[in-house]
């Protein structure tokens, strides 16, 4: 069953770059945000849009590159409406577990009454650990999923039907496990969305030029 019959989904991951990979390491990074538009050919573009006073450079567009391709993936489907753009909110967690301890992943919180879908997505995990997520519907904490993601799967879930979710990290009995997680929070843009608009279109020639072209009718 689809994320639009049930809520939410399990989806796969493309291989995940080594910028994405070296992006968790080092001390907590500021979260990263990228818009993601249905073009004039027919098709999903997705560019960084940070946000006001936060640095870029050259040194981020590796970064941007990959995270871009992952979300390809897991968040393009045919139950995601192509009337509107997308805000999407990245965070990168890591969490680690002492050895043969248990210990709750915190995650950012999403923009209250704004977001319309959450991606959790597993993208590597050392040290022989398990994770486990668990959803909640409407309600008195109904249960909805329990499942243990692998490593290059992730859970996309409706924040429309899902009302709370849980993860968790357990370590093994021979040593410490560390899991890093990406956190997608899908987002309308503020403001009145046009049905009809100029929208950007990729010429896919050898540069890859952008282009702003004629409004693409929907």
């Amino acid at each position: 069953m689809s994320l639009r019959e049930r809520g939410f989904a399990l989806v796969g991951l493309d291989p995940v770059p080594g910028a994405v990979a070296a992006g968790f390491t080092g001390p907590p990074q500021p979260g990263l945000r990228l818009r993601m538009s249905w073009t004039a050919d027919d098709d999903w573009l997705f560019r960084p849009a940070a946000p006001a006073g936060a640095p870029g450079g050259a040194a981020d567009r590796g970064l941007a590159a990959g995270l871009c391709a992952l979300l390809r993936r897991a968040l393009c489907g045919p139950w995601l409406d192509v009337h509107a753009d997308r805000l999407i909110e990245l965070h990168r967690v890591r969490t680690v577990a002492p050895a043969g301890a248990t210990v709750p992943v915190r995650l950012p919180g999403p923009v209250p009454d704004a977001c319309e879908f959450a991606l959790v997505a597993v993208v590597g995990r050392d040290g022989g650990g398990t994770g486990r997520s668990r959803l909640y519907g409407t309600g008195p904490r109904v249960p909805l999923l329990e499942a243990e993601p692998a490593p290059g799967q992730g859970l996309l879930f409706d924040r429309r039907v899902v009302a709370y979710d849980g993860h968790e990290l357990t370590a093994g009995p021979d040593g410490p496990a560390v899991q890093d997680l990406l956190v997608a929070h899908v987002l309308r843009p503020s403001g009145p969305q046009p049905a009809l608009r100029r929208r950007p279109m990729l010429v896919r020639g050898p540069a890859g030029t952008l282009i702003t072209t004629r409004p693409a009718l929907r």
